[in-house]
């Protein structure tokens, strides 16, 4: 098998350890999701920017992974 072939199903298997089971992620994990920081989607949250977010029990900051997917592909 040629290595890039190998490379390329590395990183596919990677990518779908590394999914969590909940499409919900809090802000390190839609940080990671999005290979940003937890800093950089807190200021987002702070101006009215970035992907759209769900506030639970008011304190508990959810991102659906769908929505991340739609801001990096807007």
């Amino acid at each position: 098998m040629p290595a890039e072939l190998l490379d390329a199903i590395r990183q596919i298997v990677r990518e779908e350890v590394a999914r969590p089971a909940s499409p919900w992620l809090d802000t390190d994990a839609a940080a990671a999701y999005l290979g940003s920081t937890a800093g950089t989607l807190k200021n987002w949250r702070a101006c009215g920017k970035g992907p759209r977010y769900r506030v639970l029990q008011d304190r508990l900051v959810r991102y659906h992974r769908d929505e991340l997917d739609a801001f990096v592909n807007s």
